[in-house]
């Protein structure tokens, strides 16, 4: 779930939609605070992950009781988001390695997104496919710490050679 889906209810004419949000955006945020915790050093992972069990009988008893007429539509929608990928909500409290949020991947998009927006896209299927790969390698090789410019040309000298090991010897 997205925070700005939380957000928008805050907003909502509904009574029922913004204490829905009221909510659940209270547990999120705690779970986001042991997290943090964990990574300063004041939590074991052990003690991190013991908080789980709680913060999910929380949830539950939020999605698992509506007010007396129900939730609102929208909070209805995200109550049937949170039923249908329960156990990834508090992945990142189980397994600190995992973060609580996909800012990095969203970041990671952006380049993209503002390609595809000032080129107008790739015009063909191939096209498409040349641009997710020159995407992912140029990401790739910023993740590693790389140089593009230095990676691309080393690929390129390798280009037409045959790889190790594939020689055949003719007898």
């Amino acid at each position: 779930m997205k925070e700005r889906d939380l957000e928008a209810l805050q907003t909502s004419r509904f009574e029922g939609n913004r204490e829905f949000s009221r909510q659940v955006k209270q547990i999120l945020t705690e779970a986001r605070s042991f997290y943090r915790d964990y990574q300063a050093g004041h939590k074991s992972p052990s003690a991190l992950a013991a908080e789980r069990q709680g913060l999910e009988a929380r949830l539950k008893e939020i999605v698992d009781s509506p007010p007396a007429g129900g939730f609102p539509a929208d909070a209805q929608r995200l109550a049937n988001r949170l039923q249908r990928h329960w156990h990834e909500w508090f992945t990142f409290v189980s397994h600190p390695e995992v973060k609580p949020d996909n800012n990095d991947a969203e970041r990671a998009l952006r380049p993209i997104v503002v390609h595809r927006k000032v080129s107008g896209g790739a015009r063909s299927d191939w096209g498409a496919q040349l641009v997710a790969q020159m995407f992912s390698f140029l990401e790739t090789v910023r993740l590693q710490g790389g140089e593009a410019i230095a990676q691309l040309c080393e690929l390129l000298s390798l280009a037409g050679r045959s790889p190790p090991g594939s020689h055949f010897t003719s007898t």
